[in-house]
């Protein structure tokens, strides 16, 4: 039964289904499906969703009853402008709510929204290369540019620069959208130490604004805009149809990978380590993930030599645990990936996954107090039963033009972005396991920031019930600007998304659609 009416399943549907449901390309290649299974159920209702009930999907999985969950009834699959203007119109007139999801690899709720009208732009997949790109009115000297699609993911952009022999700046997820969330919220991955953000690296949008003007937004044009939207976050000032972005050449990478079997001894020295060489890894251009007991950083600054003598301190640790230490070359990025990211990257896909992460000040790595104070917060975690995640992207090493758009200062002013992950059993977890889950990554993210209260969450992977979301999300003096562009585009408020500029912390109460993630706040607002 799904919404209370007899449905006869689709055994074929359900047999591709089955075979591959942890895969998260079978989510993100379809309106219906996301990474994480709370963005298709409303998490507040447990009756409220149609997912198998264990987490695996199998014949068992279709009987009983399911319901609609936090997913739209009806959605547009957007070809191009028309759709959007035509979508924005009809929600004028209606008083319809919209949502806007690409490929839905979202752990905070933004992309579906119970009761919208969706918009789905996964199919906005064109891929253009320019050996010469000037944004439209600009006089900035030419260079190698990427133009991509809204709908296009990570794996689909690599590949094609690496056709082209150019380097894409972008995260480790392949099935995230590079000019998606990724970019709207910042955007960090392996080589941002040197060559900055997504956000940093954009330089033309071409969106449909909530007043159905069809607008191209770069530095000469709509520069308000355009500067709300490297940093200012998804669903608020528009629908983006495609984004222009300036790429790197082909260039050989090191890989310094490491990795052993982590005990209740031999993680607190590992992570100490890390954290004393944090600021000479980046200046050398050393960016990548970490954790208690792995390493996997790369840089195309060092030759293997050199890189050796730089990670030598760290490589005598492991090695003397007893793990495997690895150094070796790649003739470009996507080399990299496809050996190491692309053939085992693991998002959570079929799972209920939280994240929290916040940027910490480099004041932390300078002084024995700060290290000793982040050391205490990995053991906390640990003993809270969840793994530490550190990742070396903040851009230390990029020349920054401060204010120039709206990602959180803080970024500017780090070298890592921690934090970490949890989820609820399965999809069939009582109200009060979701309870205590959520109630668990609020504390968490509590002890973050106390830890480093000038720092800020990373919006992308942020616990969704943070707490003064608009400071910690981008900062008040960045929220004040961006909520006066959202007006000037969106003066009806006709796109609105979970803990985005313009939503009103009401909301968690009075609108059904927020209520599902709002019943979770810890603190009332």
């Amino acid at each position: 039964m799904f919404n209370g009416q007899a449905v006869k399943p689709d055994e074929n549907r359900c047999a591709v289904v089955a075979g591959d449901y942890r895969n998260g390309s079978i989510g993100t290649d379809s309106y219906a499906g996301f990474v994480h299974t709370y963005n298709e159920a409303c998490a507040s209702n447990v009756t409220d969703q149609c997912l198998p009930p264990t987490g695996d999907f199998n014949a068992g999985s279709v009987s009983g009853q399911c319901n609609q969950g936090a997913l739209s009834e009806r959605y547009i699959t957007v070809a191009g402008a028309k759709d959007v203007q035509a979508a924005l119109g009809f929600a004028r007139r209606t008083g319809v709510t919209l949502s806007v999801k690409a490929t839905g690899h979202d752990y905070a709720g933004r992309s579906s929204r119970k009761g919208s009208l969706a918009l789905w732009t996964r199919k906005l997949d064109s891929l253009d290369y320019a050996p010469s790109f000037t944004p439209l009115g600009s006089s900035a000297p030419p260079v190698q540019a990427l133009t991509i699609g809204a709908g296009v993911n990570l794996g689909e952009v690599y590949a094609f620069a690496d056709r082209h022999n150019v380097t894409f700046v972008g995260g480790s997820s392949g099935t995230v959208t590079a000019a998606g969330g990724y970019t709207l919220f910042g955007g960090h991955g392996v080589l941002t130490p040197l060559y900055g953000m997504g956000a940093d690296r954009v330089l033309e949008f071409r969106i449909v604004t909530p007043d159905g003007e069809f607008r191209t937004a770069n530095e000469a044009t709509n520069p308000d805009l355009f500067w709300a939207l490297r940093g200012g976050g998804g669903a608020a000032f528009g629908v983006v149809l495609d984004a222009t972005f300036k790429v790197e050449p082909a260039m050989p990478l090191t890989l310094s990978l490491m990795r052993f079997d982590a005990t209740a001894t031999n993680t607190g020295p590992f992570l100490s380590l890390l954290m004393n060489r944090s600021a000479a890894w980046a200046e050398e251009g050393w960016g990548g993930p970490m954790d208690a007991s792995t390493l996997a950083l790369l840089t195309p600054t060092l030759d293997l030599d050199v890189a050796n003598r730089s990670m030598e301190p760290v490589a005598a640790y492991v090695t003397a645990q007893g793990g495997t230490v690895v150094l070796e070359r790649h003739p470009s990025f996507y080399s990299f990936y496809t050996k190491y990211v692309a053939a085992s990257s693991s998002t959570g896909a079929g799972t209920a996954t939280f994240a929290t992460f916040r940027v910490l000040p480099k004041r932390l790595h300078r002084s024995e107090e700060g290290r000793a104070a982040v050391a205490s917060m990995f053991q906390s975690m640990m003993a809270a039963g969840l793994k530490p995640y550190v990742f070396q992207t903040a851009p230390s090493s990029y020349a920054y033009a401060p204010g120039s758009n709206a990602v959180h200062p803080a970024w500017r002013d780090s070298y890592w972005l921690v934090g970490t992950s949890l989820s609820w059993e399965s999809n069939g977890a009582g109200l009060e396991e979701r309870v205590r889950a959520a109630a668990l990554l609020q504390e968490v993210s509590g002890n973050l920031t106390a830890l480093a209260p000038e720092g800020s969450m990373y919006p992308n992977e942020a616990d969704p019930w943070t707490e003064d979301w608009r400071r910690e999300f981008w900062g008040e003096e960045n929220y004040e600007k961006l909520l006066q562009i959202k007006r000037k585009y969106d003066p009806d408020g006709l796109l609105s998304c979970w803990k985005c500029v313009g939503f009103e912390d009401k909301q968690m109460e009075t609108d059904p659609a927020y209520r599902c993630m709002g019943a979770f706040q810890r603190t009332s607002v």
